[in-house]
Order: structure tokens, then sequence, then C-alpha cells
């Protein structure tokens, strides 16, 4: 069996194609810990599997403790107004994700049929 030398514009539109949506992922996994529903979910999760305790908090608990543990009211305002910013942030984030990670199947499918 012999292996091609060179790659044609088939196997360059897959390659990237999948580079593209690599790349989505690791998009959706950093902006995740910044979103709230997720935080919701887990929490929820952890609460229903019955594995919340005083050592190990759920998610929403961890960031309610982020801004109460700042010292001034003011600083409180701050943390909780980043919060909310990265939570909308990571929706915005998220959601280009996704349309990377549907054009970067869009690339592979195009690159494997078309001939």
């Amino acid at each position: 069996m012999t292996f091609p030398t060179e790659l044609g514009s088939n196997e360059w539109m897959m390659i990237w194609g999948a580079v593209v949506a690599l790349l989505a992922v690791i998009i959706m996994w950093r902006v995740s810990r910044y979103d709230l529903a997720g935080a919701a979910f887990d929490s929820a999760w952890q609460v229903a599997r019955g594995k919340r305790s005083a050592e190990s908090p759920t998610a929403l608990e961890e960031k309610y403790n982020e801004i109460a543990r700042e010292a001034s009211v003011t600083g409180k305002a701050r943390r909780a107004a980043g919060t909310v910013i990265g939570h909308f942030a990571a929706k915005v984030l998220n959601l280009v994700a996704m349309l990377m990670l549907l054009g970067g199947a869009g690339l592979i499918a195009l690159g494997y049929f078309w001939r």
C-alpha cells in the first residue's frame, strides 16, 4: 500500500476543520468556569448525589464565598458585577465556539465528501 506524499485540498480541509473544532472545544472548556447556569447545574447535581458537605461546597457556594470574602461593600459589588459580566461573556463565547464547532464539522464533511 502506498501513501501519497502530498496532501490535497480535501485533506487540508479536514485538517483545518479538526483544528477549528479543537479550538472550539478548548474555548468551551475555558469559559465554562464563568457560566453561572453551568455552576447551578453542577451544584444541583452535587446536592442530588449527596456529595455536598462543609468541606466540599457547591460551585454556586464557591462563587458566593468569593463575593462574601471581599472586605468592603464596594469590593463585593465589584466582584458581583465581574461575576455577572463574566457569565454573559461566557455565554457569547460559548455561542461563538458552537458556531466554530459547526464550521469545523462542516469543513471535515466537505473535505471528506467533495471529490
